[in-house]
């Protein structure tokens, strides 16, 4: 929920009530329930509210704690909140409000900053300003839910917000695109899970992260106050390793419905997306027992429909499910709209259109909060090539003996025949354009594990890990960015540390099970995700707990065409210094997924405040959105 921006200068600079007005108009979107902005010398703190808990006035932001000490810019959600104010109200704090921004405050200005995230359940983003020490504390959740960007400007200030496009217009010099960010994006790499950005010198709040900014001296401290790695747990491994099996899928089933539970909290009218999927379908059989009239959303993506699975879900829980059809002609004409409100290219997420089709529908009908299924592909491990890999990895140990003797012979003959790809340049560009995020990442991950165990199960916790960390970051990004775009909040019960902890330290064997069943043609006698599997065949009927994943499938990708003249003095041009020529031999090959990548990287060029003077739309497109920018067509 909601959206937040400020700056933090020198006591001696004015900060206006206007300026950080200007700063949340392109980001209305997050908070269409009202807005507040606060501001004293050097420093204000706006706030975009969309309504859920607490929907009165005495949840207004920003927020001041009940001492004047602090104020309070919040996004998000702390689930645990319930608790925090039973504490609270024990050592003698009035509480007034029923929502969860004046707990998060009161326990500020009780315990600090640092306890107190450190206590928080929930996705949240938060700046909070201490007048008494004239300090700036910026804070993430753990698995970075919720967007918080800065950028600190040639005069010492900082400038922060939730999207990208706040801090554009309060005037930092994030404008200027990153090359390297954009090489990154053109190669297939997210760019919205490290702290890089698409633009120059601004920088995003890592997950877990608290970053402390003193104004006197301008100086940034950062440090993590909770890490995913943080959950693995030996003792609890060798436990999960020595109990029965049907303990440990109990577990896991307790578990999700703890997180299923934590996630129906709301004043707000609330529903579940039904993509057809295992994972979307146990949340939403889970949640209807604890609201018997809760509705589900389904988009029905034209050629890759699974609304079939998803009309057996509602029948079977006697729920109606609400649906709205999505054609490739629909899918091109959101392009410029989704780009604008995703923030960046849709190369990564091009299935990003279907799920902004789906909140649309759901928000239309007034729904501010729908539960989704991200997270247990990435701590089960549900992704196809992952799935395969521990065979993959089989047959280059056995490929490493032959190699290993050509190699003695000729390394440049041992690397024709068989080559690596971390070998390759464009492995090596792509790391070097990513700041080597995805080398850091399972660093840190093979860090964290302990003791001694299999190989397998090392191989498991370590790739759940870095899923966790990486490309569920990048999944959020998509569900918050195009959820509220509506104004609608996504959740996610398989982030609630009852189920995250407990699938960090599952042994392998509950996570990819070997068996003579040919489950799913991407990796036979493999079953994905078999704890997950084996709660849902409790729950649902067995066509759709042992249903193959397929996400929000998009087919168009290759069939997108355009003219020389889509790019003729745009974004791309500028960016590489193309002329004519040089642009017909780029698309020479007709629609392709390299041709698909550029011109989504042109879309976003074109309408965002990264487009260099002279190639921009005449209009800047963030004021009216809704609009295309350049045709864009389909051939079959």
């Amino acid at each position: 929920m909601c959206g937040l921006v400020g700056r933090c200068a020198r006591a001696t600079a004015t900060v206006t009530a206007d300026e950080i007005l200007r700063a949340l108009e392109p980001i209305r979107h997050r908070g269409p329930d009202g807005d507040g902005v606060w501001t004293d010398p050097g420093i204000g703190l706006g706030h975009v509210r969309l309504s859920i808990l607490d929907l009165s006035t005495a949840a207004a932001q920003p927020m001041r704690s009940f001492d004047g000490r602090y104020a309070l810019a919040f996004n998000g959600e702390i689930y645990n909140f319930r608790e925090l104010r039973d504490e609270l109200i024990a050592q003698g704090v009035e509480v007034h409000s029923t929502g969860d921004t004046e707990v998060l405050l009161s326990h500020i200005a009780v315990h600090g900053c640092a306890a107190t995230f450190a206590k928080l359940e929930g996705d949240w983003a938060v700046a909070v300003w201490d007048t008494r020490d004239e300090l700036l504390t910026l804070g993430r959740d753990v698995h970075g839910v919720k967007p918080l960007y800065y950028a600190q400007g040639p005069d010492g200030s900082l400038r922060f917000g939730s999207e990208l496009k706040a801090l554009i217009e309060i005037g930092t010099t994030a404008s200027e695109p990153s090359p390297a960010a954009v090489n990154a994006a053109l190669l297939g790499y997210s760019v919205t899970w490290g702290d890089r950005t698409l633009y120059r010198g601004v920088r995003a709040v890592r997950p877990g992260e608290q970053l402390t900014f003193d104004r006197s001296t301008g100086r940034i401290e950062r440090r993590f106050f909770a890490r995913v790695v943080d959950w693995v747990d030996d003792d609890l491994y060798r436990e999960l390793r020595a109990a029965p099996a049907s303990e440990v899928v109990q577990r896991v089933e307790d578990a999700i419905t703890a997180g299923v539970r934590s996630r129906l909290v709301s004043d707000a009218p609330l529903a579940c997306l039904a993509s057809g999927g295992v994972d979307s379908s146990l949340i939403a059989t889970l949640a209807s027992k604890e609201r018997a009239d809760l509705p589900l959303y389904h988009a029905d993506v034209v050629n890759d429909s699974e609304r079939p699975a998803a009309e057996a879900l509602a029948a079977a829980l006697g729920l109606k499910l609400h649906t709205v059809r999505v054609t490739d002609a629909d899918i091109i004409s959101a392009i410029p709209d989704v780009t604008w409100y995703n923030d960046g290219p849709l190369i990564y997420h091009l299935n990003a259109l279907p799920f902004y089709a789906v909140c649309e529908l759901a928000a239309a009908d007034g729904i501010k909060v729908l539960l989704t299924g991200e997270g247990s592909d990435e701590y089960l491990i549900g992704y196809p090539n992952e799935a395969l890999k521990p065979v993959l990895d089989l047959v280059d140990r056995v490929k490493a003996v032959p190699r290993s003797w050509l190699n003695a012979l000729s390394p440049k003959a041992a690397k024709l025949f068989w080559p690596k790809s971390d070998d390759s340049f464009e492995h090596r560009l792509l790391e070097l354009n990513s700041a080597f995020e995805q080398g850091i990442v399972a660093d840190r991950s093979a860090a964290a594990l302990g003791g001694s165990m299999g190989r397998r199960d090392r191989r498991s916790r370590i790739t759940s890990l870095n899923l966790a960390q990486s490309h569920l970051v990048s999944l959020l990004h998509r569900n918050d960015r195009l959820g509220m775009a509506w104004g609608l909040e996504a959740r996610f019960p398989f982030l609630a540390p009852e189920f995250a902890s407990l699938a960090v330290n599952l042994p392998d064997r509950y996570k990819l099970r070997r068996t003579m069943r040919a489950h799913d043609k991407r990796h036979p006698f493999i079953i994905d995700k078999w704890a997950i599997r084996e709660v849902a065949a409790r729950r649902l009927p067995s066509a759709l707990s042992a249903r193959p994943k397929r996400g929000f499938p998009v087919s168009i990708n290759r069939r997108l065409s355009v003219s020389p003249k889509f790019f003729a003095d745009g974004f791309v041009a500028d960016l590489y210094a193309l002329d004519e020529d040089a642009i017909a031999t780029a698309i020479s090959d007709g629609p392709s997924e390299w041709l698909t990548r550029l011109i989504l990287l042109e879309v976003w060029g074109r309408s965002s405040s990264a487009a260099p003077a002279g190639t921009r739309c005449a209009r800047r497109c963030w004021r009216t959105p809704r609009r295309r920018c350049r045709p864009v067509t389909e051939r079959r």
